[in-house]
């Protein structure tokens, strides 16, 4: 039996091995799901300039079919900003990993020619001490209006950077007079990739874990990912909470350069748990109390127009539910207390292919990133409409910052010299990151005012090296947000918090 099995085996090992030259295994053919299929046009009447290269024809795949790796997104805004007059790229940081970050500026291209000119202005209008009232006033109503576009903080958020590849394309390349009237008004900053190195391991992860077979199952590996997934950074920090201590390359390189610009409008793009819908501001409470009232104001405007753009194409969406402005480190929260006003996105996550949803329905990836790319020319479109009166408003704003008679010309924080050279050092050099104007003493002196338990003392001395940080700056509401020792919540909310702590055990934090 023995000899008669070994015998077999060599027989149908030859049999195999004399067919496999006469045939190949057919490769596994995918399935057809259907409504994974998403045919909408993103741009359907606009026309484009064919000397600028189309994301397509770099990638080797419809842009927002799936999603782009980090090397494929740099190669795109690299390539638009080579060919389209309109178009500007900036480096301004390297990850951990060594990856570029960039952001791209598009405007016209006048307004490209000008752009450092433009930049100078921005700053005379972000410190009112530095010009005359009529010159101020004048900036206001000539100058464009600065959008501060950032894509995918969390890197798993994967739709937000492949819409910026779309929305970047249509705004360098368009020939349609809508589009050139926009960029006349307007210079638009597109950071397309704030966490480069998280996206390349959740890409990596999604290869890894996927077959031919699409996978719309927010069960699946591809979905919900492994430990540590690709929202944090190399070193899985979180950098949509580090906008105030800048402990990260990428963020001190981000924080520098959106500070350079003086943005009035900011907007942070983010996905959230796949079953849910589209969430844009405004926020619910708690809010900051330093928000400034003009991000305030342009909260329901911006809402209203984004609102009615999904209205148009029958998508859900909700604002108000769970969001909140009360820590001043996220993007959004980091913006507004610059006085600009500012959107936040929180599209479904679809990490690729597409998710079926409680009802049946499939709702793909490149639907997803449609999503991100109507909020994202909404928000510009509004921009565009109220330039002048979000410009007028930030100037208004701006001046209540430095003014003698403004809610902040009172208090000065007081930072005591210590033995510990080395904190300090990272003290100041945080103040610098951020733009802050500071002082040390050079001789003694005493004043009256309140510790940091919120306790009066009258006639301290403070002596030489202490470190002075006045709250009447440009910058007012990001100091006090940054510095001041007990903000308080409204009554309101508190006894909103007291009630979900007693019913469900949690903060509505």
């Amino acid at each position: 039996m023995s000899f008669t099995c070994s015998k077999w085996f060599v027989y149908v090992a030859v049999a195999v091995a004399a067919g496999a030259t006469n045939a190949q295994p057919a490769a596994p053919k995918p399935s057809d799901l259907p409504g994974l299929t998403y045919e909408m046009p993103f741009f359907p009447e606009a026309k484009y300039d064919p000397a600028v290269p189309t994301p397509d024809s770099l990638l080797g795949f419809e842009v927002g079919s799936r999603p782009a790796t980090p090397a494929q997104i740099e190669a795109v805004i690299q390539a638009l900003a080579g060919k389209s007059p309109r178009a500007k790229l900036f480096e301004y940081a390297r990850s951990h990993e060594g990856r570029a970050l960039y952001y791209l500026v598009i405007s016209s291209q006048a307004n490209i020619q000008r752009l450092e000119q433009i930049r100078t202005d921005l700053d005379k209008l972000a410190d009112p001490r530095s010009v005359s009232k009529e010159e101020g006033d004048r900036l206001a109503e000539t100058l464009p209006a600065v959008a501060w576009m950032a894509y995918a903080i969390h890197g798993d958020e994967m739709s937000s950077s492949d819409a910026a590849l779309a929305l970047a394309y249509h705004l360098a390349a368009a020939t349609d007079e809508p589009v050139k009237n926009m960029l006349e008004e307007l210079v638009v900053i597109i950071d397309p990739l704030m966490n480069p190195d998280g996206r390349e391991r959740c890409w990596k992860d999604v290869t890894e874990n996927r077959t031919v077979q699409p996978s719309v199952d927010d069960q699946s590996l591809i979905h919900a990912q492994v430990w540590p997934s690709g929202r944090m950074n190399h070193y899985l920090f979180d950098m949509n909470r580090d906008w105030i201590f800048g402990t990260q390359p990428e963020s001190r390189g981000r924080i520098a350069a959106a500070g350079r610009w003086h943005p009035q409008f900011f907007m942070e793009s983010h996905e959230m748990w796949p079953q849910d819908t589209f969430l844009f501001q405004p926020g619910r409470e708690p809010l900051n109390p330093n928000i400034p009232t003009n991000v305030r104001k342009w909260f329901e405007v911006f809402a209203r127009d984004h609102a009615a753009a999904f209205d148009r194409l029958g998508w859900r969406y909700y604002t108000g539910e769970w969001n909140e402005e009360w820590y001043p480190g996220y993007s959004s929260s980091w913006g507004a207390l610059r006085n600009a006003a500012e959107n936040l996105y929180e599209q479904a996550q679809i990490i690729s292919d597409g998710v079926r949803r409680r009802e049946g329905t499939i709702q793909s990836y490149r639907e997803s990133v449609h999503h991100q790319l109507v909020s994202s020319m909404a928000n510009l479109e509004t921009l565009q409409t109220h330039r002048r009166q979000v410009l007028r408003d930030y100037l208004a704003e701006r001046r209540k910052n430095v003014s003698a008679d403004g809610p902040y010309a009172a208090r000065t924080f007081a930072v005591l010299p210590s033995a510990n050279a080395g904190r300090l050092r990272a003290f100041t050099d945080l103040m610098t990151l951020q733009g802050f104007e500071m002082y040390t003493l050079q001789r003694e002196f005493t004043a009256s005012g309140k510790d940091r338990l919120g306790r009066e003392f009258h006639d301290k001395p403070f002596s030489p090296g202490t470190i002075l940080v006045p709250n009447r700056q440009p910058e007012a509401p990001l100091v006090a947000a940054m510095l001041e020792f007990d903000p308080h919540m409204t009554p309101e909310f508190l006894n909103e918090e007291r009630r979900e702590l007693l019913r469900f055990g949690r903060s509505r934090l």
